[in-house]
């Protein structure tokens, strides 16, 4: 029973793996893209002024 366990834990361990890896790969596509989308940094100055504003709109509720 234990070798069973152990088993179960290591394939759960593998598919959260698996899909942080995923998400990671998706978001570092994202930013990529966004990077060549806008040109000279603008990419982080827009993600800046969104944090702000979903900030803003939090703090104001």
């Amino acid at each position: 029973m234990d070798g069973l366990g152990q088993a179960v834990g290591d394939g759960i361990t593998g598919l959260m793996s698996g899909a942080f890896d995923a998400i990671g790969a998706a978001l570092r596509g994202i930013v990529d893209a966004g990077n060549r989308a806008l040109p000279s940094g603008l990419f982080w100055v827009l993600i800046f002024v969104l944090l702000v504003a979903g900030a803003w709109t939090l703090a104001k509720r």
